[in-house]
């Protein structure tokens, strides 16, 4: 890719009449970039010359512009530059791509939210309705900022806090909530696992998770599991690591609450029959020990996304009766002659109490 990288830069130049110093000029004071990096066995000249090439090469991927002998022609490759523009340890500060962008566009009039904007739908197909933050620190931080809860979703949890600081009474700070149960005995306490969906107007909600008030079912978005499904995630909860205190975590709180369904592979198989997953490695036992370390050494904030949900499911699991009525329709209400049997015996003793009865009335009648 260096070779590419380097073949894009020089288009740059030739097309445009620039020189590096154009660059160079646009960039400085490069030390408001260097304080980004922990790594300094670059020289001064060096990594600004890597910072010019890799940002232009990012800035022609957002506008759309390839050179046409090169292999960024093939989807697949397309796929893997994605993929590989959102790892943390490849993120260049988004300032820098704007002013890049200047350099290569000067006349387009464009504002650092509307290159934003561009970035989300040429490079990640995304189509973002709300509007952007001001202050976006680099490409991993702005499709980060796009993988939201709906806007019902955020205000239920908003209201569930201030009641919880509301009717706090307590000194010493006291955590709200408590672990769930996995999903095969979450079902053995009657809880019913349901598919929902996950898109609106082009929005992923993946973060949607509900336990309707008064039912029994948890609906939950379906998590398709693939090659990148892990690396994907690791991402994405190690930028999470350096976010504010405070600030919400949801892709490190989405993990936990599927840690906490998953222990083995009988809960993926249950998951996978309800739609909530759609394993594409095959295996649940593999599946079930990937999920099961993805939240090794990981915070989690104070503010955790589902502690409602947490709270009424472990309210429901407390009852008895839920687990008595959900033990009654796993051992006979679980198959069709299971309930033909049931009701059979039903009739046969309520047949054999008739004839108990009647011979007891003809007996005293004689």
């Amino acid at each position: 890719m260096e070779a590419v990288k380097q073949r894009c830069f020089q288009k740059i130049l030739e097309q445009n009449n620039l020189s590096v110093d154009d660059f160079k000029r646009a960039i400085a004071p490069l030390d408001a970039i260097e304080q980004f990096y922990e790594d300094s066995r670059y020289g001064y000249h060096m990594f600004e010359e890597m910072v010019i090439r890799d940002g232009c090469f990012i800035v022609q991927l957002i506008r759309k512009v390839y050179p046409e002998d090169d292999i960024l022609n093939f989807g697949r490759i397309q796929t893997d530059i994605r993929v590989d523009l959102l790892l943390l340890e490849n993120q260049l500060p988004f300032f820098v791509l704007f002013k890049l962008y200047g350099v290569i566009v000067p006349n387009a009039g464009v504002d650092i939210a509307a290159f934003a904007d561009m970035a989300l739908k040429s490079l990640f197909d995304i189509s973002f309705d709300c509007p952007l933050k001001n202050d976006i620190f680099h490409l991993l931080d702005l499709v980060h900022s796009c993988h939201l809860p709906s806007p019902q979703g955020i205000k239920v949890h908003k209201d569930f806090k201030a009641k919880a600081a509301a009717g706090a009474r307590e000194a010493k700070p006291k955590r709200l909530w408590n672990f769930i149960r996995c999903a095969t005995e979450l079902e053995d306490a009657g809880i019913k696992f349901e598919k929902t969906e996950n898109q609106r107007k082009g929005i992923d909600y993946s973060f949607d998770i509900m336990f309707p008030k008064g039912t029994n079912v948890l609906r939950i978005p379906t998590l398709t599991v693939s090659d990148s499904t892990e690396r994907t995630l690791r991402n994405y909860m190690a930028y999470e690591q350096f976010v504010s205190s405070g600030e919400p975590t949801y892709f490190s709180d989405y993990v936990l609450f599927m840690d906490n369904l998953i222990d083995t592979g009988k809960d993926v198989q249950l998951l996978c029959n309800s739609g909530i997953i759609d394993n594409w490695l095959g295996d649940d036992e593999v599946v079930a020990k990937m999920i099961n370390h993805l939240g090794d050494s990981i915070y989690y904030s104070q503010e955790f996304y589902y502690a409602e949900i947490y709270c009424r499911v472990n309210k429901h699991c407390q009852r008895k009766r839920n687990k008595w009525m959900a033990a009654l329709r796993r051992d006979y209400f679980h198959n069709p002659w299971s309930i033909i049997s049931f009701f059979a015996a039903v009739v046969l003793l309520l047949l054999t109490s008739l004839q108990t009865i009647f011979s007891v009335l003809s007996y005293y009648k004689q």
